[in-house]
């Protein structure tokens, strides 16, 4: 049996998570000098693919933050939006960033995922008041004598560790077991397609002004997202159960499968390391806290993967958050006003998204054939009414940007942020 050496430790706050969302609030409290305290399960950062894009309102938070200096060093590529493709149609629609004004960034910068979360980790490892526990997971929370959430038990090693802190914030996933210790329903709803995820070098017909380039297939879509070092990594669209065969196809079957979808895929080589499967989910928890600990990021939402935002999400949620906690560990508001402001403002900017997303799932897959070449010439036309796909492709640009987000909660947060 065995031997646990009981200890007990203590932070101003901890993050139960350390991918994205988590390594991204520890960033966001870095200036606030708090003791922060993360705490994840895993050694090292995943390998599974969540989004490589950081779209134009991230930039600016992570500007704020002081964290993109760090990541315009790494190797990445500007993409300026996203081409919708058809086979018979040909382009059908351009979203384009190029034009935009309300941001200073007009680009989505594409990092591979698994850098961006490195990055934001050894970011916030810089400060002294931010400790990260690798490999170390959650047990259960710990409850004051009014019920209310006041730590965790840390189980490191051989070490059972009794953290105690003045709010505990999970940003441990979408199958969040602080959310399922809390009693917060969270209803998923399946989609019936996943995605398989590949690599491949970019092609030469891939370059110049770089955007990701969803080519439309009855069968699904095949998205091309454009990465650095001449790279490519590709989502292909599959029915629900099907990903396992494709999976298990040769090199030379799964080129031919893809070429049947996108026939300038032709002659690209196929790289397979880190090949995975991603499984489509859509959920947002009925609320944000309970007992005075708190969700971020996929904790409290899941979306499809069709815009690219779950990331942007969870660091968005990390700006609005930290800057309430803050408030209330400098005494400036009460946790209850701060966690009811942070669910008011990002809970329906959240569900905006997730519904966009869950519309664009269906372009993506459209099982029925009739219905499918029915969306497609229906986008198609569009081109025949003056001044409409520009007015539909600027509006999806502008959410896709967060254009309109930084005002909206300025004008939530004003009396909170500006005046205590």
């Amino acid at each position: 049996m065995e031997n646990l050496v009981d200890k007990t430790m203590q932070a101003d706050v901890i993050i139960v998570g350390g991918a994205v969302a988590g390594a991204a609030l520890a960033c966001a409290f870095a200036k606030y000098n708090l003791n922060v305290l993360v705490i994840d399960r895993r050694k090292d950062p995943g390998s599974m693919n969540r989004g490589d894009g950081l779209q134009p309102r991230t930039l600016e938070i992570l500007e704020q933050w002081g964290v993109l200096q760090d990541f315009q060093s790494l190797p990445h590529v500007k993409s300026y939006g996203i081409e919708l493709h058809h086979a018979f149609f040909k382009t059908l629609m351009k979203i384009d960033l190029k034009p935009l004004t309300s941001s200073k960034f007009n680009y989505i910068m594409n990092i591979p995922h698994r850098e961006i979360e490195q990055g934001l980790l050894d970011w916030a490892n810089k400060h002294d008041h931010i400790q990260i526990n690798r490999g170390s997971s959650v047990e259960n929370l710990t409850y004051d004598e009014l019920g209310n959430v006041n730590g965790v038990v840390m189980k490191s090693g051989k070490e059972k560790i009794t953290c105690r802190a003045k709010i505990v914030i999970a940003a441990d996933g979408g199958l969040s077991s602080i959310r399922k210790e809390l009693n917060i329903p969270a209803e998923r709803n399946v989609y019936n397609h996943e995605l398989i995820v590949l690599h491949m070098p970019r092609p030469a017909w891939f370059e110049g002004d770089l955007r990701t380039q969803v080519h439309l297939h009855r069968d699904g879509a095949v998205v091309l997202i454009p990465l650095p070092d001449q790279q490519m990594r590709i989502t292909v669209v599959v029915p629900s159960g099907k990903s396992h065969a494709w999976r298990k196809f040769t090199d030379a079957e799964l080129l031919n499968n893809l070429i049947k979808r996108v026939p300038s895929l032709k002659n690209v080589d196929i790289k397979r390391e880190g090949e995975h499967i991603y499984k489509m989910v859509r959920m947002h928890a009925d609320t944000y806290s309970s007992k005075g600990a708190v969700l971020i990021g996929d904790a409290a939402h899941l979306t499809h993967a069709s815009s690219g935002q779950g990331m942007n999400m969870a660091i968005q949620d990390a700006d609005v958050l930290s800057k309430l906690i803050a408030k209330h560990l400098h005494n400036q508001i009460d946790l209850n006003t701060a966690l009811k402001l942070y669910e008011q403002v990002r809970k329906p900017i959240n569900e905006d998204i997730i519904s966009r997303s869950n519309f664009m799932s269906s372009v993506v897959f459209t099982p029925n054939k009739l219905a499918h070449t029915g969306k497609m010439f229906g986008m198609f036309t569009t081109r025949f009414i003056p001044g409409l796909r520009h007015k539909i492709s600027s509006k999806i640009a502008l959410g896709i940007a967060g254009a309109n987000q930084q005002e909206t909660i300025r004008l939530q947060l004003s009396s909170v942020i500006e005046h205590t």
